[in-house]
């Protein structure tokens, strides 16, 4: 099985038939997808974000616009009496290469210690003096809000070997191919940004439209701290079918 990936604002038709490095501290901007609130939110919860600016080694564009990265929350308290306002910690984690693999990230320009996860963003740190907590509030970080994070080591990834480019404003389109006429598959979640894998090979993020070929396929989503929803389908040459998974906890 072939697969041609097709990722929004992708180099056109450029063959990369070699490992690329990204080197370590690379920065990369990302923007938070849902809010984070100390009232609400819990340990591990996953925290999302999307990227959002092209990251390029040379003229290369190894980790596109729009593609997710998560973290999880590591502690968090809510207000408490006498004025004492709430806490809400967390980590980066990684973000999802076009390959499938995940790149670590860390919260600061510097490596501290060998091996190490990501630097603990600490909310009141964190935030713009617009955000920062008034005393007795809950910890609250509205959708949108913007920080950097960097890559944490020289980390390599293997570049699909073409790559296309999809008209600004056209969902990303993923071609699973082989022999034969294909299927269209249109794959969304609620949330968004949750790993795709046909017949076990990773294919994007959700929302995404997949072409592949007829016949019997399964199809697996995934995301961090959500359960992995699955469903077996038959396509037929020509046929159009829409995937609507609803993630549990």
């Amino acid at each position: 099985m072939v697969l041609v990936v097709a990722g929004a604002r992708c180099l056109g038709a450029q063959a990369v038939s070699r490992p690329l490095k990204i080197l370590d501290a690379t920065n990369i901007r990302l923007s938070l997808m849902e809010p984070l609130n100390s009232a609400t939110n819990n340990v591990d919860d996953p925290v999302r974000f999307e990227v959002t600016e092209d990251v390029k080694v040379g003229e290369v564009i190894a980790i596109p616009k729009k593609s997710t990265a998560v973290g999880h929350v590591v502690e968090v308290e809510p207000r408490r009496r006498m004025g004492r306002a709430g806490k809400l910690n967390f980590t980066l984690d990684h973000v999802k290469a076009p390959d499938g693999s995940n790149v670590r990230l860390r919260a600061s320009t510097i490596r501290k210690g060998d091996d190490k996860t990501g630097t603990v963003i600490v909310g009141t740190v964190l935030l713009s003096p617009l955000f920062l907590i008034m005393r007795g509030k809950d910890v609250s970080i509205p959708r949108g809000t913007t920080i950097a994070a960097y890559v944490d080591g020289d980390r390599e990834i293997a570049m699909p070997s073409a790559v296309g480019s999809v008209s600004q404003g056209t969902p990303p389109s993923n071609q699973v191919s082989g022999t034969g006429a294909t299927a269209s598959i249109n794959v969304t979640s609620t949330p968004t940004g949750a790993d795709i894998n046909v017949d076990g090979k990773y294919v994007g993020n959700t929302p995404l439209t997949v072409q592949i070929t007829a016949g019997d396929h399964n199809i697996s989503i995934q995301l961090s701290g959500y359960k992995t929803w699955q469903r077996t389908i038959t396509t037929t040459a020509g046929s159009a079918i829409n995937l609507s998974a609803t993630l549990e906890r």
